[in-house]
């Protein structure tokens, strides 16, 4: 935890964040059975006069905040949101932003785990922070409809951080991962409206493979090899 529980549940919970309003396209639109009724925090809104740095520096307080709460509160995701077209207009470029955004967070980790500091491309690996471990998907507009990280419309580059024990509330007593009937069920949803998962990434042991998908037919994304820098 990054401060004390009495703390953390004492504290009323933050205004929606405004990003989120535009990331319920790709909440509504996703075939994941789960996405529609999860609980979401957001970082900050966008300033534009701001550097991509500064508004994170903005969206660490409250990232701690949800992550303090996300057990007790029964929070599933945190949505960063990359206000702009230059930050997902294209695969490397989604890359890039992710990248700088993991390198970020990772710098800032009120744990001190720095988690971009490990061996990346590992089985063990997956990104945390202040102590939590969390799956990270990006949603950009760079991917077309067919695409299972398809945005939906959306303007602007999402990267959704997942607290691992979110998933444990949809596990039955016994499980630590979802059923493969459940897991199955959710792929054959995407595969029947056309945006089927690409099984080399999905089936790949390395959780970072998944962080930022190919398009399809092509090379999976290093992205942790490409520069931690904003396009």
């Amino acid at each position: 935890m990054t401060r004390s529980d009495d703390a953390a549940t004492n504290r009323p919970p933050p205004e929606p964040a405004p990003c989120l309003a535009r990331f319920a396209a790709v909440a509504r639109g996703t075939h994941c059975v789960y996405a529609p009724s999860s609980r979401l925090w957001g970082s900050p809104a966008w300033d534009p006069a701001g550097t991509a740095h500064d508004n994170l520096d903005a969206t660490l307080p409250v990232l701690c905040d949800f992550v303090d709460r996300s057990r007790a509160e029964q929070l599933d995701g945190f949505v960063i949101e990359l206000a702009g077209p230059r930050f997902g207009r294209d695969v490397p470029s989604l890359a890039r932003s992710t990248h700088a955004v993991l390198r970020h967070l990772s710098d800032h980790d009120p744990a001190g785990e720095r988690s971009l500091d490990r061996e990346i491309e590992t089985l063990p690996w997956c990104f945390a922070f202040g102590g939590e471990p969390m799956f990270v998907n990006t949603f950009a507009p760079c991917y077309p409809p067919a695409h299972s990280r398809h945005a939906f419309g959306a303007e602007h580059t999402y990267v959704v951080l997942q607290p691992r024990h979110s998933f444990g509330r949809v596990l039955r007593p016994g499980e630590t991962v979802l059923p493969p009937a459940v897991r199955e069920r959710i792929r054959a949803d995407y595969a029947r409206h056309d945006r089927a998962y690409d099984p080399r990434i999905s089936s790949h042991p390395h959780e970072a493979w998944r962080v930022v998908r190919p398009l399809a037919g092509t090379r999976p994304v290093r992205w942790w090899e490409t520069p931690a820098v904003f396009p």
